[in-house]
């Protein structure tokens, strides 16, 4: 993987309309993966977005959102999120639902990556897996049903009524000025030592999940329905998203060049 990022070809090659609120996570993890993985593997992931269903990939990292509602894709709605039981401290594999989760769909598409060949199910694959390995890097992600991943725990967010799900998702992001300046996230990339990038290219996705729950938890303890979300909050809880966000893009670039990885001849 190349970590000499340059801030002006990222912004060049980011989609003028990739920073739309509610999608800025998904964009900037994948444009920063993008950026991160080998060239071979930049070649990989655009031939298989020119047979895809979108022929950007920070755009395309946002299409399994738009698409679980439609018929054909509905059965990727669970795929989205991991539930545990409310006191359950560690992630378990037989956490996964019937229908599947975060886990099992990560497994399943990058399975279909590693088999090669040019094929419109594997372009869709890239944007999947792409997709959810973001999503697991969000804490309330992997979180509990009966609050839909805290959908249902009301606050006041600067002022204005929010869930605390939406403010993990998109709100403290747009807070912190990423939709304006999609710079920040190259910057801060930029400025990890090179043991924290070995250190976060490690693991599987269940050690990963296993970080968003022990950051569930935490957030749990420190959020009643009804509180209010100002900017000491933001200040203890924006750094928290940042790294899970970089996170997410180091580790996805890291999977990228071994899924990914050109065929050889014998």
């Amino acid at each position: 993987m190349r970590f000499t990022l340059f801030v002006g070809a990222f912004l060049l090659w980011l989609p003028a309309k990739a920073l739309a609120f509610g999608a800025i996570g998904h964009q900037q993890i994948c444009s920063l993966a993008y950026q991160l993985v080998k060239p071979a593997t930049q070649q990989q992931i655009d031939a298989l977005l020119a047979i895809g269903p979108e022929q950007q990939f920070a755009r395309g990292c946002v299409w399994p959102d738009e698409m679980r509602s439609e018929a054909a894709y509905q059965f990727t709605a669970p795929h989205h999120y991991l539930n545990v039981p409310r006191q359950q401290q560690q992630v378990k594999p037989t956490d996964c639902a019937a229908k599947g989760c975060l886990l099992s769909a990560i497994q399943h598409y990058g399975a279909l990556l590693k088999q090669g060949g040019q094929t419109r199910q594997r372009a869709e694959a890239l944007l999947f897996y792409s997709h959810f390995i973001a999503d697991l890097h969000q804490p309330l992600h992997v979180s509990y049903a009966d609050d839909l991943g805290g959908g249902k725990t009301a606050l006041y967010y600067f002022g204005q009524p929010w869930n605390l799900h939406s403010v993990w998702d998109s709100e403290m992001l747009k807070s912190l000025g990423y939709p304006e300046h999609p710079q920040l996230a190259v910057n801060k990339l930029a400025q990890l030592q090179p043991a924290t990038v070995r250190r976060w290219q490690s693991g599987q996705p269940l050690v990963w999940a296993q970080q968003s729950l022990d950051q569930t938890r935490r957030i749990y303890r420190d959020y009643k329905p009804g509180m209010l979300f100002s900017q000491p909050e933001l200040d203890r809880d924006g750094p928290v998203i940042e790294q899970r966000l970089l996170q997410a893009a180091v580790r996805l670039a890291w999977q990228l060049d071994q899924l990914l990885q050109p065929a050889t001849g014998n």
